[in-house]
């Protein structure tokens, strides 16, 4: 049993396109790899060199309304986020929001990164932010499939 040139051709393509997906997804782990360890080799000479940024980052929560465009639904859930003002220049400079993307947020995002090494630059203040329904930015209702409607 032969494959029409049809099928055959529509055969190649769709390896072609799942091959094509394993190699952006390893490239792109080896380029957080490689970010994060400049990031952390960075963190290690702050330290060394006596500057203690460690002691600036600030943990917190705010309550955030679990449905931002019904105002009936008055429940809320807790996003966190985390603020380092150890580069900050008070009160004029500029704030960089980093904006958590799918998974949670720790201290090391507003520690070190190209967002981090601009922020000395520019003498701004350094805000992450974590994504909704990820780390501890969870509704209290859990991921329930019926929950993850809310925007």
């Amino acid at each position: 049993m032969f494959l029409s040139p049809i099928r055959f051709l529509i055969l190649l393509l769709l390896l072609n396109f799942v091959v094509s997906g394993q190699v952006l997804r390893k490239i792109k782990e080896r380029v957080r790899e490689l970010q994060l360890q400049k990031a952390k080799q960075s963190l290690l000479t702050s330290t060394v060199s006596g500057k203690q940024p460690v002691e600036h980052v600030k943990e917190g929560k705010i309550k955030q309304p679990l449905d931002h465009f019904n105002r009936q639904v008055i429940k809320t859930f807790p996003q966190r986020f985390f603020v380092n003002d150890a580069y900050w220049q008070r009160p004029h400079g500029p704030v960089f929001l980093f904006i958590g993307g799918e998974g949670p947020i720790f201290e090391f995002d507003v520690l070190a990164g190209h967002h981090v090494e601009m922020a000395v630059e520019y003498g701004a203040l350094l805000l992450a932010l974590e994504h909704r329904f990820y780390g501890n930015s969870i509704n209290p209702d859990s991921l329930e499939t019926e929950n993850l409607n809310f925007k």
